[in-house]
């Protein structure tokens, strides 16, 4: 998948260092470092590495929330009872308590289950010390859309709560307005209603102009008219995540419009609460919305969604993206040659990943290219299939937290939640070394998780329930598909599909 998205049969590709430096058909020479090498036959597809501009990872250790009722804009589910019983409060005492390891388990479960699922690029994973400086994007193994590795690279800022007011989107947004270096990302009119619908007017100025530039990525856009969906030709696009909308709204964004405007198009899996666990089921959903709606979306395309199209997007489509001489060795290569490769991409699981890459490194993969006797590496069964696992970097600061370890953590963690509330200390109780510790910002809940930490919020014993930790993988949940269908707000031909 070049950058004309071509196919090459019989490929071999040949990385140096992060890079690639060879991608030809088997017949064609390799370059002269590689000319006595034997290459690998992996009897696979190689695919970019999934690129994912919409995410809340903080949130990716709670269960999928059994939706209670229909809403109709954001505001809607956040005041809900049941979403602070189920959400919030297991949330903010998983990322919020210094004294335990449960922050650490949290990173590094959400990266893995963003890795098993092929995504090597993610979006809103950022840490804050104790004391709430410093926040800063957390830079780890999957990479980070708000803080690149390379500084050079347009790093994202990303904004949750509406603009009220032109005023307010004037001074947040107005400075870099079309400033592609730095791609602006917008939960934008957020559910289905005239409430959630009349907050894109805050984009218009007094003379009727709208604040919208090529650097702005619109995150939903659900509520969204016509005329108002065909203004984002002017964007960089929106993203998409039709799951999420459908088990809390029941209706999901304008795509078709949005198509029809010539506004590109990525998907995003959104959170743990109420989405997919990674891409690879995020793209069913879509292709299903696709066939419901006359093949809207060719499989091309919707690998392109995951791929090129939000690579570039967020300004990163000469590094990341697709499979050429010169970009990084972000990788993902599934098992099998005999499918259509777009199709074969759609309707992947996690048992076809056979290897994901990030930088030319293998961080899983099968023996067939990470020799499970290797220091430092770890086994994890997937969908039937042994993965092995090269994440735990020396050095690094989840080192000695491997996936195994974050998942019995988390389990153990989400069984005593009850305990864990009672036994919850606020900072000002807390031994003063705390305050060097590190915990997890809640993008969508930070102001209530750090009024825990202040001792202003209290979580008792009878806030939270015990809970049990989700498979990493959706291949291995046997009732993750069982628990959308029992959603109350999904369409049917949804239903039926899953």
């Amino acid at each position: 998948m070049d950058g004309n998205f071509t196919v090459i049969d019989n490929c071999i590709l040949a990385i140096e260092g992060k890079r690639i430096v060879h991608c030809a058909p088997g017949d064609q020479p390799l370059p002269a470092p590689f000319s006595q090498d034997r290459p690998i036959d992996l009897q696979g597809t190689i695919y970019p590495g999934l690129f994912e501009l919409h995410n809340h990872p903080a949130y990716n250790a709670i269960p999928l929330w059994q939706v209670p009722a229909h809403y109709t804009n954001r505001q809607g589910w956040q005041a809900a009872a049941s979403y602070r019983r189920f959400v919030t409060n297991p949330a903010a005492l998983l990322t919020h308590d210094p004294l335990s390891n449960n922050a650490r388990a949290v990173v590094r479960f959400v990266e893995g289950r963003a890795l098993l699922g092929g995504v090597t690029t993610t979006q809103g994973l950022s840490l804050s010390k104790m004391d709430g400086n410093d926040k800063a994007a957390y830079a780890g193994l999957v990479r980070n859309v708000e803080l690149p590795d390379d500084s050079s690279w347009p790093a994202a800022q990303d904004k949750i709560s509406d603009f009220k007011t032109y005023a307010q989107a004037e001074q947040a947004y107005g400075p870099i307005v079309g400033d592609r270096t730095k791609p602006f990302l917008l939960h934008l009119s957020e559910g289905t209603d005239d409430y959630s619908r009349a907050f894109f007017e805050s984009l218009r100025s007094p003379i009727g102009e709208y604040l919208i530039g090529a650097n702005l990525i619109g995150i939903h856009a659900t509520a969204l008219n016509p005329d108002q969906m065909g203004r984002l030709r002017q964007s960089a696009g929106i993203v998409w995540s039709p799951l999420s909308n459908f088990l809390l709204y029941g209706a999901t964004t304008d795509v078709v419009t949005a198509v029809q405007s010539g506004v590109p198009i990525a998907l995003g899996s959104d959170w743990g609460p109420s989405g997919t666990k990674n891409l690879l089921g995020e793209l069913k959903i879509a292709k299903m919305f696709s066939d419901n709606h006359g093949n809207l979306f060719p499989d091309r395309e919707l690998a392109r969604m995951v791929t090129s199209t939000p690579a570039t997007m967020m300004g990163w489509g000469d590094f990341l993206g697709t499979v050429q001489p010169g970009k990084l060795a972000d990788l993902l290569v599934l098992d099998g040659t005999s499918k259509d490769p777009y199709k074969q991409l759609v309707e992947a699981t996690e048992r076809d990943v056979m290897a994901v890459l990030i930088d030319g490194r293998p961080r899983a993969g099968r023996a067939i290219l990470l020799d499970p006797a290797t220091p430092g590496v770890e086994m994890l069964r997937v969908g039937g299939q042994d993965m092995v696992l090269d994440i735990c970097d020396r050095g690094h600061p989840l080192d000695g937290m491997p996936l195994g370890t974050a998942i019995s953590t988390l389990n153990h963690a989400l069984e005593h939640l009850p305990d864990l509330a009672e036994q919850f200390l606020p900072q000002h109780e807390l031994m003063s070394a705390a305050s060097d510790r590190y915990v997890i910002h809640l993008d969508m809940d930070e102001d209530y998780a750090m009024g825990l930490m202040a001792g202003d919020v209290k979580i008792g014993r009878g806030d939270v329930d015990p809970m049990q930790l989700d498979p990493i993988t959706e291949i291995d949940d046997g009732q993750f598909r069982t628990r959308i269908k029992n959603n109350m707000n999904i369409p049917a031909w949804l239903r039926e599909g899953l």
